[in-house]
């Protein structure tokens, strides 16, 4: 019986399946970055070029080239988290600015932030915290009349109860 069956007969065959399983697993779990790469909405990077390529799959071509903040937009999910972090980020700088031009006291400044730090419980419980932390450490450094460690500025969340 093996001896019926010819090598060019073999070969095609173990291609043909071949071909047909690899069709097979490719539209069945890549079949988004297939849909990509043939509207030319990606790239295809081949490391082995020498080229150094943006090997990171949230990116297409037409975003590379643009602004960091539309990196929610490759997301079905937001990051509220992230985006809260942005707004409160600007509200303690703006805070800091302010509390300084009306010559606001060292417990009134406290309060004022422990007020805005309330409206941001998610932020309390995110790894993000420190950054806000810091962030709040160094804006009021440039006021010493309001100057918080970021020993202070993390009591102040846990004092948001």
């Amino acid at each position: 019986m093996l001896n019926s069956i010819s090598w060019n007969s073999y070969l095609l065959a173990v291609a043909t399946v071949l071909l047909l399983w690899y069709l097979y697993t490719g539209f069945r779990y890549y079949s988004s970055e297939i849909k990509q790469i043939l509207s030319a909405r990606k790239k295809i990077g081949f490391p082995s070029l020498g080229k150094k390529t943006r090997d990171n799959s949230f990116y297409s071509s037409d975003q590379e080239d643009a602004d960091p903040t539309k990196l929610n937009e490759a997301f079905e999910e937001s990051f509220a988290t992230l985006d809260e972090v942005k707004e409160l980020s600007a509200r303690i700088t703006e805070a800091v600015s302010e509390s300084a031009e009306l010559k606001r006291s060292k417990q009134e400044f406290k309060n004022y932030i422990r007020l805005i730090l309330s409206d941001y419980p998610y932020v309390k419980i995110s790894s993000l915290r420190s950054n806000v932390n810091n962030l709040l450490a160094y804006q009021s450094k440039k006021h010493p009349e309001l100057l918080l460690t970021s020993g202070e500025a993390d009591e102040l969340w846990e004092e948001n109860n």
